[in-house]
């Protein structure tokens, strides 16, 4: 048995404004966009996910069915070699919520941090070449 690559799964109050983003912000694809079901599956490269409206079975801490992102952490995105990280960055920089900005690590990658549309925290990374 091999393990294929993760999924993210994002509860999303309006599947439509959530595709909408990833679609003009990010350019991603979507690929299924079902109202009935409640999901939407989006894709872009090697990156899939998938956005789910809450229903009852999602634990929420109020009567809203949807008062702040679930998912506590962030989505990591590592990019292949090349100047891509810093195109992307000139991409998203206006049309999204920055956490923060494009920058050199120690640890070897050049990263930034957008919000999507949800709050749902997005870090891309790249290796810096050696």
């Amino acid at each position: 048995m091999k393990l294929l690559s993760p999924i993210p799964q994002l509860t999303a109050p309006s599947l439509k404004d959530t595709v909408d983003f990833y679609v003009s912000v990010l350019d991603f694809t979507c690929n299924t966009l079902d109202e009935e079901w409640k999901i939407a599956r989006i894709k872009k490269d090697k990156v899939t996910v998938e956005l789910v409206h809450p229903q009852a079975r999602f634990p929420y801490n109020s009567g809203e069915p949807f008062n702040a992102p679930v998912f506590t952490s962030g989505i990591y995105i590592h990019l292949d070699e090349g100047k891509g990280i810093d195109e992307l960055w000139e991409k998203v920089k206006d049309k999204a919520e920055i956490c923060f900005p494009v920058q050199d690590f120690d640890d070897g990658m050049r990263e930034f941090g957008i919000y999507d549309n949800n709050g749902y925290l997005l870090q891309f990374g790249q290796e810096i070449p050696a």
